[in-house]
């Protein structure tokens, strides 16, 4: 594609359904994996794996899926595609995932077909793994106390099998609402969201394993991937694919973070998929902005205000660069100390109006000013003034003439 090229990328780094090429090794997913495994090998009877959407949960999932050896488990995956799940539809399901054959449309005969067959894997030196994904799907009572059933049923004082449910946060939230459901629950793991390293490392990884360069994307644009994505991998892909096309129409050679908001106004997100599953109407609600004049000529009769916005926006426009510098300065700037004079005077501009200013260091006095001189409007200016008796005298010459 056009985008594609224009980034030097020989494919899309951000696509879904990319190949174990594009799987960025992630130390907190890493752990979840880890947990995971060792309750399945252990031998544990259910296993909940909590992830808000787009958090890997899915891919964690299929992870262990692949690596359970079949000489060891006899270990099935299925997916609840349906809205609302009931007990009898999902224990029909899991028979013919388990293998049985005409499975029985009665629940108890059901049930002892299922006990049979987990009862010929036992038999065979091998246990047996059910993983259900989007298990959010069957929260509710009825169907989760079926699952909890499997679990309990044993051979020769063993578990045989191991249920591993992976959903979002309302399955976690109807299994603690129920204690006899939550009893059963061995292991509980939460899948975490990305911090701001692994994010920066998972979306370097993708581009690179394309045939990208990482700095295609800006550190704004990535910061803001990370955030608006609220650090979940599935959702950080869909939002750098956009921005990529963002990117491309404004004739950019690298992502900003003015593309990565655009693509997010685009997609229309909320926090409703988040992973801690708080929606976007349980937040705060931003204050409302002032409205626009409806002239400007009225607060800005010389458009000095349209002017130098119109600038700024054709400066951040100009070049990567400074959109990234412009990305970086979050907080006013470090202003550099000023060389002060003797007399300088700092003023507190949030002091009361009145108060005094407060000096940064002594004011030295100013020197006394001279007494004036006094100077004859007659006399040259250059003479010296005259005394009093030189006055009388001259007087008195003058009256007897």
């Amino acid at each position: 594609m056009d985008y594609l090229h224009h980034f030097q990328l020989s494919e899309d780094p951000f696509r879904i359904d990319a190949g174990e090429r594009f799987d960025i090794d992630l130390p907190s997913q890493g752990d979840a994996h880890a947990r995971i495994d060792r309750a399945v090998r252990q031998g544990k009877g259910l296993v909940l794996m909590i992830g808000g959407v787009g958090s890997g949960k899915t891919r964690i999932a299929r992870r262990l899926y692949e690596e359970l050896e079949e000489e060891v488990f006899e270990a099935a995956m299925m997916v609840v595609m349906r809205r609302e799940v009931t007990a009898d539809w999902l224990l029909g399901r899991i028979g013919q995932q388990l293998g049985v054959e005409s499975a029985d449309a009665e629940r108890e005969a059901l049930i002892a077909q299922i006990y049979e067959r987990l009862a010929i894997v036992h038999e065979d030196g091998r246990r047996a793994v059910l993983i259900i994904d989007d298990a959010h799907g069957i929260a509710n009572p009825d169907t989760l106390a079926e699952v909890c059933s499997l679990v309990k049923l044993e051979y020769e004082d063993r578990r045989l099998i191991t249920v591993v449910l992976v959903g979002a946060p309302p399955l976690d939230a109807a299994i603690a609402a129920n204690p006899l459901l939550s009893h059963h629950v061995d292991v509980r793991l939460g899948l975490p969201a990305l911090d701001r390293e692994e994010a920066t490392a998972y979306l370097a990884g993708r581009v690179e394993v394309a045939g990208g360069n990482a700095e295609i994307l800006l550190p704004g644009a990535t910061a803001a991937i990370h955030e608006l994505a609220d650090g979940a991998p599935g959702r950080m892909n869909t939002l750098a694919d956009n921005a990529l096309y963002e990117g491309w129409v404004n004739g950019r050679t690298q992502v900003a973070r003015s593309d990565v908001e655009q693509a997010h106004r685009d997609l229309g997100w909320s926090n409703a998929g988040s992973p801690d599953g708080e929606s976007e109407a349980a937040r705060p609600a931003a204050a409302p902005r002032p409205p626009k004049p409806a002239q400007a000529e009225l607060t800005d009769p010389l458009g000095f205000e349209a002017t130098g916005s119109a600038l700024a926006a054709s400066a951040k426009n100009l070049d990567p660069q400074l959109d990234a510098v412009f990305e970086h300065r979050s907080g006013p700037a470090a202003s550099e100390p000023v060389a002060e004079s003797p007399n300088t005077v700092v003023m507190d501009f949030d002091a009361p109006v009145g108060s005094a200013p407060t000096a940064s260091r002594p004011v030295a006095p100013l020197p006394p000013a001279a007494e004036p001189t006094r100077i004859e409007l007659d006399q040259p200016v250059d003479a010296p003034p005259k005394e009093e008796d030189e006055v009388d005298d001259l007087f008195m010459e003058l009256l007897d003439d």
